[in-house]
């Protein structure tokens, strides 16, 4: 499904890749905090209470996940796929011709940055404003034209998830498993 030429990847999943592949997980997480907030007519007090609790929950979680990516250095699924012939595991055909969806960031794949910044952005907001449902609408100039909807916060972490899959993995793979 993550390969650039793939016939499996729903069009409305390819949409949800290339948002989540440009919009950081501030300009996920913010916009839907400020629905919510809005929704409720929380104070001045209680959205910058919110808003900090937010954002210090995603750069705590974007500084460990950096150090743990390096200090795991797993490559990244395109890498893997290409030359799954090295990795190891007699398991593991290698595609020279693969080609991602969407171009990977230039750092290591394990753990996933924009996921780790998520689960502690959703977990804040679930905790202030709950996990029932509300109308979320994410659009961001990053990536003009499209627009999601969602019902609940973790729809959007779910997405998230998904967009990691549905962009450059077309098999589950981490360097000698086996």
């Amino acid at each position: 499904m993550g390969g650039l030429t793939s016939m499996s990847r729903p069009q409305d999943r390819a949409q949800a890749a290339q948002f989540y592949a440009v919009v950081l997980a501030v300009a996920v997480w913010n916009p839907a905090a400020q629905q919510a907030a809005a929704a409720r007519r929380t104070s001045l007090s209680e959205n910058a209470r919110a808003f900090a609790l937010l954002n210090m929950a995603i750069s705590n979680a974007l500084v460990s996940v950096m150090e743990t990516k390096y200090h795991y250095n797993f490559w990244r699924p395109e890498t893997a796929i290409r030359f799954g012939d090295i990795d190891g595991n007699p398991k593991t055909n290698p595609d020279p011709s693969f080609a991602p969806f969407i171009v990977a960031p230039c750092f290591p794949s394990y753990p996933s940055a924009h996921a780790s910044a998520s689960y502690a952005a959703l977990t804040v907001l679930e905790r202030l404003f709950g996990s029932g449902h509300r109308s979320l609408t994410l659009s961001n100039p990053a990536a003009p034209g499209m627009v999601l909807h969602y019902v609940k916060f973790k729809d959007i972490a779910d997405d998230i998830d998904d967009a990691r899959v549905l962009w450059r993995h077309s098999f589950p793979f981490r360097p000698g498993s086996g």
